[in-house]
């Protein structure tokens, strides 16, 4: 052979071999899920970080969650998995790699739930799994597992493997949040499968860790009630509504597992609104403290819980019931936190035996009801003379402005500025222009400097019976730079730039905004979104074309969608405006002068007269 001829033969092997190793990446890369060139592009391109390409992938999947046009399409999710997959795949140490697989379990899970398919719980297990063991120094790890034991609880029906998993959980992070949560589940497994507890977990320290239940808030009105259960961490809760049995009322009650409530806040608050009687709150065993709610009416409840601090917050809805005292007196809006006795007296409830067995509780003495300080009034008393559409129910007679954080909470700082310093200024500011031009009635949650939980500022409008709450904020950013404003409603987040800014103003990770989004989907069903988006719409386009026309070079960031906790059970539009950055020095300049404060007021104030106008027009064609 010659060896031109030898020359020939060897290329063509050598091209053959490469062919098939190309063929093989291809048919590996398509047996995972991805195309090659899709994978490579993503992977090599050095303009493109892990963190662009995990923001854009996370982004999507909350895409898939609020969009039922795309995310009635299994092909859709599956597309959004590959996109966690191929970072993933890229490097298997990086910081976004345990996130990425936990993600991906996240969505196999909601599309079982969405498509009902046997192999897509199995490899949400398989992804969660996954964490727990490549990545046991994350702080996901114990997160996935505890999600693993519940799908097998819930999903698969297998309490015993559900148990053996609790109890793995238990051993390997016994002190991760999931830990006394894992011991709440098994004793209550333990109860209602008849299963012993493993001994050792009785000496473990996690069995020893109990949390803290505190004293009961309310917040009420003729029809609302808004009540906060705090604990000093998170805790499993279960709720449950008893109907009226003989002389007891409809009670709804909630149990919290591997907590203790101390003896001097187990008082009764007593709300006797026509809603509800009382809220009573015991140690029902060893640890378990339960929260009866003694109820006269209700048409609809709400429980969720916010974290960071962790709290309960239960939303109840009724008619009142006239009764003698309501009939002739009425009924304030009331924020209550129990005054402590310390020498309480013990009523025993009458009740069947089976009562008692459910529902062993201390029942004590009544406390007054008192208007705390913090309770602030209206700007002025609202104008006597209504305009038609008001007459009419079609427009907004009372407006509750908010101005963010307070107190020991200073919001954002920077170049001496603080948050709540700026925006109290402006909430006043806009407040005055309300009443003084549109004879609006006008509440501010607060008129000083002093610090409101975020649950308190919604509850004060739904107890006001308020059309419209506008929360006002000054945003900031870790880049200088970043400048303008933006308005937000309450609904899932559209990206991750928006959950930044709601777990800043939530004072909250943006892990914990995560879970939030599983809440909201259950809570935003009868939740005003389409006019809210219309107010933000119209108080945004005030702003950027008001400051422009008073020559302040803003930045339109547009209207954007988050889970702001401060918005969370409103009953009314409402919308949370960022007003600048406090961290950008020009806007900080700016954030000094009055003549800037007084502009974004006038726009924002205007804002909201042009959607009440919009709305009443509207209403008044049909």
């Amino acid at each position: 052979m010659s060896f031109a001829c030898r020359t020939y033969n060897t290329k063509l092997l050598t091209g053959c071999f490469c062919s098939c190793l190309l063929l093989m990446a291809t048919l590996s890369s398509w047996a995972i899920g991805r195309p090659l060139s899709a994978g490579y592009q993503t992977v090599t391109n050095p303009a493109v970080s892990f963190r662009q390409q995990y923001k854009s992938a996370k982004d999507y999947s909350y895409k898939l969650e609020r969009d039922s046009a795309i995310g009635k399409d299994r092909a859709n999710w599956l597309a959004g998995i590959r996109k966690f997959r191929r970072i993933y795949q890229a490097d298997t140490k990086s910081t976004h790699a345990p996130s990425c697989l936990y993600m991906m379990g996240r969505m196999y899970r909601r599309m079982y739930k969405r498509f009902k398919l046997p192999i897509d719980i199995d490899e949400a297990i398989s992804s969660f799994n996954e964490v727990a063991t490549r990545f046991p120094e994350s702080s996901l790890a114990d997160d996935a597992l505890f999600i693993v034991a519940d799908i097998q609880l819930n999903d698969k029906d297998n309490p015993a493997r559900a148990i053996e998993i609790y109890q793995n959980l238990i051993q390997r992070f016994p002190d991760g949040d999931k830990s006394s949560q894992s011991v709440s589940r098994l004793k209550e497994l333990a109860r209602r499968h008849d299963i012993k507890v493993p001994e050792q977990l009785k000496s473990s320290r996690a069995a020893g860790k109990m949390v803290n239940v505190l004293p009961v808030q309310y917040w009420s009105s003729n029809d609302y009630t808004r009540i906060v259960i705090s604990a000093s961490a998170p805790v499993h809760y279960t709720a449950r509504l008893l109907e009226k049995n003989n002389n007891q009322p409809r009670r709804l009650f909630l149990d919290f597992n591997q907590s203790h409530i101390s003896p001097k806040f187990r008082s009764p608050v007593p709300i006797e609104d026509g809603l509800l009687k009382q809220v009573r709150t015991g140690q029902l065993d060893d640890s378990t403290v339960r929260v009866v709610l003694d109820i006269e009416s209700i048409s609809d409840y709400k429980i969720f819980n916010l974290k960071d601090p962790f709290r309960v917050v239960v939303d109840v809805r009724g008619a009142k019931k006239q009764s003698s005292k309501t009939a002739s007196t009425p009924v304030q809006p009331s924020i209550v936190s129990p005054t402590v006795k310390t020498e309480p007296k013990t009523i025993q409830p009458v009740e069947s035996k089976r009562e008692k067995e459910q529902e062993l509780f201390i029942t004590l003495t009544d406390q007054k009801k008192y208007r705390p300080s913090s309770w602030t009034a209206d700007i002025e008393q609202p104008a006597t003379e209504l305009s038609l559409a008001q007459q009419l129910g079609l427009g907004v007679r009372r407006i509750v402005i908010d101005s963010g954080h307070g107190g020991k909470d200073p919001g954002a700082m920077a170049f001496g500025l603080k948050e709540k310093d700026i925006v109290l200024d402006v909430a006043r500011r806009t407040a005055s222009i309300l009443k003084k031009q549109h004879n609006y009635e006008v509440i501010l949650t607060r008129d000083s400097d002093i610090f409101l939980p975020l649950e308190e500022r919604t509850a004060i409008a739904n107890t006001r019976n308020a059309d419209l709450f506008v929360s006002i904020h000054v945003n900031a950013h870790p880049k200088k730079s970043a400048k303008g404003v933006e308005t937000f409603y309450l609904n899932l987040a559209t990206n991750a730039e928006a959950m930044r800014v709601a777990a800043r103003e939530n004072a909250t990770s943006t892990h914990n905004i995560s879970e939030l989004q599983d809440i909201l989907s259950d809570l935003m069903q009868n939740a005003k979104i389409k006019e809210s988006s219309q107010l933000a719409e119209f108080v945004q386009s005030s702003l950027v074309k008001g400051l422009k026309d008073h020559n302040y070079k803003t930045k339109n960031l547009g209207v954007k969608q988050a889970p702001f906790y401060v918005l969370i059970g409103a009953e009314m539009p409402a919308v949370l405006a960022e007003i600048s950055f406090i961290t950008n020095p020009e806007e900080a300049k700016h954030l000094r002068e009055d003549t800037y404060l007084q502009a974004i007021a006038e726009q924002i104030a205007a804002g909201v007269s042009t959607y009440v106008e919009h709305r009443k027009t509207a209403a008044l064609k049909l």
